[in-house]
């Protein structure tokens, strides 16, 4: 058993993993999605009443990543699911690692640190008897891996030491300005506005092969902090291999991922299934990144508010990489995916999406 489920995280990411077998099952989850979500999500897991998760990943303090996790590590139904947390915090950052969304990341520091959970357990050098060091990728040698329970690894593409380093002074000065000390931890939990639609551009007619090599041609550049911060991961199980990006930088999962190439011995790196970055953003899906790796099956995990995610120019990016006929999982149908998959054929891509009221999609592996 290999499988991941996007559950309904609005804008933002809540991805429950499963692997194992039935007699020795395991369950990671990677951030909860967003504060308006969290309700939808929460039915989702509280749907699995035996899971309980060998990592919650929360991969950055975005409010689309963070702010279901602040209200799961709130909700005595289910934070007791939760034993081990890998989140870069102040303490980390001061030292390489991470600054990130500052007052979220305060908000989140006093629910782990008051939950007695374990912190980036595993990471080295350990701050205390609890707290593990950065999750971080060092500039040389091998790329991190952590061996859990299950025969399972993870392999650390992001964040790189120089990304969380740039965030230091944000950090403290959005805090200061908050009127908190960084790294001392805060409690409440910032409820952002509602998420706005955004209006979608057509895709252009006839969408043909020229039409698709424009849009991929079209290059833009994730310039935040926050993003550059993100925990990305290579989930390897069984032989098989998952990418998660989280909000991860192109430029650092290309280098990072030409590295795990290496380690494994192959030209471009086989994986079997990708979630890709920043929702597809096309700032954070590069040409130069999808050429490090072979695979035709990607997860696009987002319901389009706020940012309009996906892009159709990430879309179109994955299309001509020449893997072969790629396969795209949508946990929403939107104006802006809906369309892709009307024309899928005529362009050499398959759109999937999840069945009439169903509000999670689950990909085996």
């Amino acid at each position: 058993m290999f499988a991941v489920e996007m559950l309904p995280g609005g804008h933002g990411d809540a991805l429950v993993v499963e692997y194992g077998t039935r007699a020795d099952p395991h369950q990671l989850l990677i951030d909860a999605g967003t504060f308006h979500s969290w309700e939808g999500v929460r039915t989702e897991l509280l749907r699995r009443r035996k899971d309980r998760y060998e990592i919650f990943v929360i991969t950055h303090v975005d409010e689309d990543h963070l702010g279901g996790s602040l209200s799961l590590l709130d909700d005595p139904n289910l934070k007791q699911r939760v034993d081990h947390v890998w989140f870069n915090g102040f303490i980390h950052c001061a030292k390489g690692g991470n600054v990130l969304g500052p007052v979220n990341g305060e908000q989140l520091t006093s629910r782990i640190v008051t939950g007695g959970l374990r912190w980036n357990e595993g990471f080295t050098p350990k701050e205390s008897q609890h707290v593990g060091g950065p999750v971080v990728v060092p500039s040389a040698g091998n790329l991190p891996s952590i061996d859990l329970p299950g025969g399972a690894r993870v392999v650390l593409l992001s964040p790189t030491g120089q990304k969380l380093k740039s965030m230091a002074t944000k950090w403290k000065i959005d805090v200061e300005n908050a009127g908190l000390v960084p790294g001392a931890g805060a409690f409440g939990h910032n409820k952002p506005p509602r998420p706005s639609d955004r209006a979608f551009d057509p895709l252009p007619d006839p969408l043909d092969d020229a039409a698709i090599a424009s849009l991929a041609a079209l290059n833009a550049t994730d310039g935040s902090k926050a993003n550059g911060a993100s925990i990305a991961f290579i989930l390897e199980f069984d032989r098989k291999r998952v990418l998660f990006g989280a909000d991860a930088h192109a430029s650092v999962l290309t280098k990072s991922l030409q590295r795990y190439a290496a380690e494994v011995d192959e030209e471009r790196a086989r994986l079997d299934l990708v979630k890709l970055a920043h929702h597809g953003s096309n700032a954070n899906v590069s040409a130069a990144m999808l050429a490090t790796i072979d695979c035709e099956r990607y997860l696009i995990s987002t319901n389009g508010d706020n940012f309009a995610h996906p892009d159709d120019e990430a879309i179109a990016k994955v299309i001509v990489s020449g893997t072969g006929h790629p396969t795209f999982y949508c946990n929403y149908k939107t104006a802006r995916t809906e369309p892709w998959g009307e024309r899928g054929p005529q362009v050499g891509a398959t759109f999937v999406f999840p069945r009439p009221g169903k509000t999670a999609l689950r990909v085996a592996v």
